[in-house]
């Protein structure tokens, strides 16, 4: 097994998914202090316990990662309200059942590995890339841990990836699977089209009585007429009063002076670095580097740095050792500078772009502090009038009076709605416009019972919407005397549509046998418009999508036929052109769908492993105890460390 663990982890995904997994038990990680009872558990996963101290650290830290990510304070109760807390159980019991699951079959990573995965990790090396006790420890103080808990932990992770590396390689793809995959996604072919209009079909008549009714009671959708609803509104329209609240030139010139570090770009440098051990070494290399005798990657590889761990990307001045921000800084064109003395060594440095600083002009950004700063006002004031809104209608006043009192030129408005549909139709047919025709608006429209009014909602652009139902009118199947003309075209439409789909068969069955689609054009009096060759992915618009398979399934000169997408035709297609994909593009595309089926069928694998790890296992619960670590961690606003 030791030889089977040193192997794993020298590969780079290795690396880093042992390295995030324990930056997650970091995360989830066990704190010793005093909370609740030792004796008190939130779950129980077969023998293991895990601890009512435990789920309170972890949901602390989250809680508190959370709160610097957004910048705002994230109650405990937003973090349950959020469903995160039975995220983080299932974290702790996860891992609990993994930890029985390897204490039954006497599986734990030996010494050797623990100290192969901790020395191979980039946070614990120096800029010589060996390993540092020194930044190891720093790091493992950071995270709460002592070297000796932080070995267990690794210890842990390392175990685990045993069996979850286990389950996962039983999951490849079938043989030959990505091959016919991107042969079925790179195939092109090209077609020529021509389209049969419903006037191409001949007049079906008109129905009989006993023809139209059943046509009628087998469309009955089509002739129904959906719940209406009749009332009005009153809308605080955001856009007008954010107009209105536009300040004067002096406002925001004295924004744009109090704000001026905002607007200030400090300039930078895009650099590459080679770290280099001593003076005399790194003097030799500076005079390869100017004499072209090497490259600056051909140098980082004698360093032992491909050139991806070459770059340190954009810098700013604060962002290196004095000595190497002064000489870069000074630079007044890219170029290689060097060799600089480091805290520890030297190096010599690259410098690819030169980003100069900078403050942007008023003028450039006035159109972006007035939007700023009546956005800011706009918060304040439209809840403002919302309350001012509430209380005249607390006070009875009608919602026509409401607007006309409250008014601020016209940012408040009174509407009416009359047979408002689902779809944002009135009665009669026409569409409804402006608020009413948001999904805001026809969301509270039918909340609302029969005469009643809802309550004042806020708007997702910052506006005011109240909305009163008078009346409702249900959805209902029109009788046919009302529909008649409407059913009597509807019927024509469709036996057209049902004549010429059976001429769009009849003439793609000749293609490729007695005629072309140039022929069968030239006999119809149509135009035949040939489409450029498009893969299953990439189909033309053009072109119905029920063609799609047919065309892809017919033979060359072969031809297929299909409804157009709006129902108003036929079209009828001759594949013109077959391609397959080229050998190096097929090998290409074959590699990378690999890659994806096995990374999709890994992540798979995975969750089901975990989920039966887990199920084994029994795990029991304890929601009183839950319960009782948000009150305390409520009380307290912060776990007591």
């Amino acid at each position: 097994m030791l030889n089977f663990l040193r192997k794993g982890v020298k590969s780079l995904p290795a690396k880093i998914l042992i390295i995030t997994l324990i930056a997650a038990f970091a995360l989830w990680g066990i704190s010793y202090s005093s909370f609740v009872s030792t004796n008190s558990r939130v779950a129980q996963v077969g023998d293991t316990e895990i601890g009512a101290q435990r789920f309170a650290d972890a949901l602390s830290r989250e809680q508190r990662r959370i709160t610097r990510q957004s910048g705002q304070f994230v109650s405990y109760d937003m973090l349950r309200a959020a469903g995160l807390d039975r995220r983080i159980l299932g974290t702790l019991i996860r891992d609990a059942a993994f930890d029985e699951e390897l204490a039954a079959l006497g599986i734990a990573a030996p010494d050797r590995a623990v100290a192969d995965v901790i020395g191979a990790n980039p946070s614990f090396q120096d800029f010589t890339g060996q390993f540092s006790e020194p930044q190891y420890l720093l790091f493992v103080r950071q995270q709460g841990f002592t070297a000796d808990g932080f070995w267990a932990l690794t210890r842990t992770v390392l175990s685990q990836q045993v069996l979850a590396e286990t389950a996962e390689a039983a999951m490849i793809p079938p043989p030959g699977a990505s091959a016919r995959i991107a042969a079925w996604q790179g195939e092109s072919r090209g077609v020529t089209m021509l389209s049969l209009s419903l006037a191409m079909a001949p007049d079906p008549g008109t129905p009989d009585e006993g023809a139209l009714r059943a046509f009628y009671q087998a469309n009955a959708p089509m002739f129904t007429e959906p719940e209406r609803r009749w009332g009005e509104y009153l809308h605080l329209d955001a856009a007008r009063l954010r107009e209105q609240l536009v300040p004067d030139e002096a406002t925001l010139r004295a924004s744009y002076e109090a704000d001026i570090d905002a607007y200030t770009v400090e300039e930078s440098r895009v650099i590459e670095q080679i770290a280099i051990p001593d003076r005399v070494a790194a003097e030799a290399a500076m005079a390869r580097l100017l004499a072209g005798e090497a490259t600056f990657e051909s140098l980082g590889a004698e360093f032992g740095l491909e050139a991806g761990e070459l770059s340190l990307g954009r810098v700013t001045r604060d962002d290196l050792p004095e000595g190497a921000a002064a000489l870069i800084f000074d630079a007044a064109e890219p170029g290689i500078i060097g060799p600089v003395a480091l805290p520890a060594g030297f190096a010599v440095y690259r410098i690819s772009e030169i980003e100069p600083g900078g403050t942007a002009p008023f003028e450039d950004l006035r159109d972006l502090i007035a939007a700023r700063l009546a956005q800011e006002e706009l918060l304040v004031r439209a809840p403002e009038i919302a309350n001012e809104i509430e209380e005249r209608r607390a006070e009875g006043q009608s919602m026509r009076e409401t607007a006309r009192r409250v008014g601020t030129a016209a940012a408040v408005a009174y509407g009416a709605f009359r047979g408002l549909a689902r779809d944002a139709t009135l009665a009669g047919g026409t569409a409804a416009d402006g608020v009413a025709a948001s999904a805001s608006f026809i969301g509270e429209a039918f909340a609302a019972l029969d005469a009643e009014e809802r309550d004042l909602v806020e708007l997702p652009d910052g506006g005011y919407l109240l909305v009163m139902v008078e009346r409702i009118e249900p959805s209902a199947l029109k009788p046919l005397a009302e529909v008649r003309s409407r059913a009597v075209a509807a019927w024509a439409a469709a036996e057209r549509l049902e004549a010429i789909e059976a001429q769009g068969l009849a003439l793609a069955a000749r293609l490729g046998q007695d005629a072309s689609i140039w022929d069968l054009a030239e006999e119809l009096g149509v135009a035949a418009m040939p489409l450029e060759p498009f893969t299953r992915m990439t189909p033309p618009a053009a072109l119905p999508g029920a063609l799609i398979e047919p065309v892809f399934s017919a033979a060359a000169a072969a031809g297929a036929s299909a409804p157009s997408n709006d129902g108003a035709g036929v079209v009828v297609a001759q594949v013109s052109s077959i391609a397959t994909l080229d050998p190096e593009a097929m090998a290409a595309a074959s590699a990378t769908i690999e890659r994806a089926l096995e990374q999709s069928l890994t992540k798979d694998m995975a969750e089901y492993f975990a989920r039966a790890v887990v199920a084994r296992h029994d795990a029991r619960i304890e929601p009183g105890v839950i319960d009782e670590v948000f009150r305390r961690l409520g009380a307290t606003g912060q776990p007591p460390y």
